[in-house]
C-alpha cells in the first residue's frame, strides 16, 4: 500500500510532522501546492521537512500509478486519480457544514464555537462524498484566524494518523452525508475583505480577526481613502435615532466607536495600506465606508 499526500500551507505541514510510525512509510510521494493569496504558504518548510525525512517531495500534481491512495489536505485544485485510485480529502470544517471555500473564516465569522477537520472519499462534486472520520475542537471568542490555524492544524494531523491507519489495514468504512443539513462556504474575493458596517458589530469584529494574517487582512474607507483595521472591540449599544451606519458616534479610550447596522464597534487598531499605524486623533466626524 502506497500513499501519495497533496499537501498545502501550514495545515498540511502540521500533518506530516505528525506522522507515526508505520504511517509515515506508507507516505510514498509528497505534492507540494502553493498559494499565492498567503504571506507564507509554507512550501519551502514542507520541502525542507521532506528532504530531512526522506519523503519523495514534487510541485507536478499529475497522479502516478506507484500509489493507491491519494490525500488531499488545503489542496485547492482538482485532482483526477488514476483508475483503481481512491481519493480522500481533509476539509476544514465539520461536514456536511461549510462545503466549499475557506471554510474555516467563514466559521469564525459566523461565531461557531465548534471547528474541526473532516475526512471525506473524493467525489466529482465537492466536499459532498461519504465520511470516513472527524477530529473537533471547540474555540472561544475573540480568536484570530492565525490562532485558529494554529488549532486546526493539530486537527490536520490527528485525523490523517487515525485515516491512514485505516487504510493500512484495509478499513476505509464511510457513512453518506446528511444533505438535510448541507450548507456552502462561498469564494472570497479582494472585495471581501471590506468590512459590511450594516452587518452586527459582533460579527464585524469576528470578521476583523478572521481575515487577518496570513490573509491580507479587514479593510474600509476613510475620508476617501482605503485604511486597515487590524483589531476591533463590539461595546455596548446605545439608542441612535437617526442611525447612520459608519459614523463616529463618539471616541472611547480616544479610539473612534463607529455606528453598525445592530451595536458599536470601537476601532482599536488602524493603518495606512502599508501599515503605518493612524488614529485619527485630531479627526471626529468621519464616515467608515465612504
Amino acid at each position: 500500500m502506497k500513499v501519495t499526500c497533496y499537501v498545502v500551507g501550514e495545515k498540511g505541514y502540521s500533518a506530516l510532522q505528525a506522522l507515526q510510525g508505520a504511517c509515515r512509510n506508507v507516505i510514498d510521494t509528497v505534492v507540494i501546492g502553493t498559494d499565492s493569496g498567503v504571506k507564507d504558504d509554507y512550501s519551502k518548510k514542507i520541502e525542507a521537512y521532506c528532504k530531512a525525512s526522506d519523503f519523495n517531495a514534487t510541485y507536478n500534481d499529475a497522479p502516478t500509478e506507484a500509489s493507491n491512495v491519494l490525500i488531499a489536505m488545503g489542496w485547492r485544485r482538482l485532482i483526477h486519480p488514476l483508475p483503481g485510485q481512491q481519493l480522500i480529502v481533509l476539509h476544514d470544517s465539520l461536514l456536511p457544514k461549510y462545503r466549499g471555500f475557506n471554510p474555516l473564516v467563514t466559521a469564525l465569522i459566523e461565531g461557531d464555537t465548534e471547528i474541526g477537520v473532516t475526512a471525506l472519499l473524493g467525489e466529482e462534486a465537492y466536499d459532498t462524498g461519504a465520511i470516513i472520520d472527524v477530529e473537533r475542537i471547540t474555540i472561544t471568542y475573540p480568536i484570530t484566524i492565525a490562532e485558529a490555524i494554529s488549532r486546526i492544524s493539530s486537527c490536520y494531523g490527528t485525523l490523517l494518523q487515525r485515516v491512514l491507519e485505516k487504510v493500512l489495514v484495509d478499513d476505509l468504512k464511510a457513512v453518506p452525508q446528511d444533505e438535510s443539513e448541507a450548507s456552502y462556504s462561498l469564494w472570497r474575493d479582494a472585495k471581501d475583505y471590506f468590512v459590511s458596517w450594516d452587518w452586527p458589530a459582533p460579527k464585524i469584529g469576528r470578521m476583523i480577526d478572521a481575515v487577518g494574517s496570513p490573509y491580507d487582512g479587514a479593510k474600509t474607507w476613510a475620508d476617501g481613502k482605503q485604511i486597515r483595521i487590524m483589531k476591533a472591540t463590539a461595546i455596548d449599544d446605545v439608542p441612535v435615532v437617526n442611525r447612520d451606519i459608519g459614523k463616529v458616534l463618539f471616541k472611547h479610550d480616544g479610539k473612534p466607536v463607529v455606528v453598525c447596522g445592530e451595536g458599536l464597534l470601537r476601532l482599536d487598531e488602524m493603518a495606512t495600506m502599508d501599515f503605518k499605524p493612524i488614529a485619527f486623533d485630531t479627526t471626529f466626524r468621519i464616515r467608515f465606508g465612504q
